[in-house]
């Protein structure tokens, strides 16, 4: 046993960066929300915080966007992107950084991040394939953050995250989980985002990611995110006999409805882009390696 019981409440709890998101991000976003308030005014609000401004940014720059002229202003960035579509990026660039490296021997963050972005690159390239009504961009967020209640087990939780490790080969990452918390990181994560007031579509995608045959609210995007999951794991399949093979290890791949060989676009596609994403996110410096 490890003292008194652990709860996703009590881990929430625990220092300030977990109990609310960072003010900027509340004030931004309920600007967002606000017809009436000009985007001259929600860019001196997200400028206020330097690091944040950078990250957007650089984001908006990279050729991920593909904007023809260079962003400078957040304001140009509301008018160019939309509110929506900025709303995302502020979400995954505020989250991102709220976790530092916890410098525990059997944890990567470069390989952490670099996992969260495959899956997010993926993920939104099938989003633009899949018949749905999904925002790509909402997708690539939902993405980016599926696993952050790992990253909140490994910070809070230290040594029981390295026993998960040690003990997932026997029992798998939520079996380990289970028998040692009673709860997972994906509901861990989903937790913190529904305590966030996060939207419903990032809460339920991040409880969900591995459970292949959910249904119920946002069916078909909580498939995405757990293929794109699934996929992020493997090399990109040279051909279609490499791309079976892999999907042979996914459970009920074919209920997405998206064709094989845009999901090995979709996986070579995250591996081209992977290195361009960490910088906009300012984790190039991070030695990347297999997540």
């Amino acid at each position: 046993m490890h003292g008194n019981p652990i709860t996703l409440e009590s881990l929430l709890a625990q220092g300030p960066e977990l109990s609310s998101p960072p003010e900027v991000y509340l004030k931004v976003n309920e600007q967002l929300e606000d017809d009436f308030c000009s985007a001259r005014d929600i860019g001196e609000t997200v400028q206020s915080d330097p690091a944040i401004t950078t990250r957007i940014l650089k984001m908006v720059n990279s050729a991920y966007y593909g904007m023809p002229n260079r962003v400078s202003t957040i304001s140009q960035a509301v008018s160019l992107l939309g509110r929506d579509r900025l709303k995302q990026i502020i979400i995954g660039t505020v989250l991102a950084s709220v976790f530092k490296d916890p410098e525990v021997e059997s944890f990567s963050l470069s390989g952490f991040w670099q996992h969260s972005i495959k899956t997010a690159i993926i993920a939104r390239q099938l989003a633009i394939q899949h018949n749905g009504d999904y925002e790509p961009d909402a997708l690539f967020i939902a993405g980016l953050l599926h696993d952050i209640g790992r990253v909140i087990l490994v910070n809070r939780l230290p040594e029981i995250f390295t026993e998960i490790e040690q003990n997932r080969r026997k029992r798998g990452l939520i079996g380990a989980e289970m028998d040692l918390l009673g709860f997972s990181h994906a509901e861990l994560g989903g937790a913190l985002m529904a305590q966030w007031s996060l939207p419903d579509m990032l809460t339920i995608c991040t409880r969900y990611h591995h459970d292949f045959d959910y249904s119920g609210q946002f069916t078909d995007a909580c498939r995405i995110i757990y293929m794109a999951n699934k996929l992020s794991h493997n090399v990109p399949p040279l051909d279609e006999d490499e791309a079976n093979e892999q999907l042979d290890e996914i459970e009920n791949w074919q209920l997405l409805g998206v064709p094989l060989e845009q999901i090995c676009y979709a996986s070579q596609y995250s591996e081209d882009e992977l290195l361009e994403i960490m910088e906009s996110f300012g984790m190039i410096n991070l030695e990347v390696s297999e997540g």
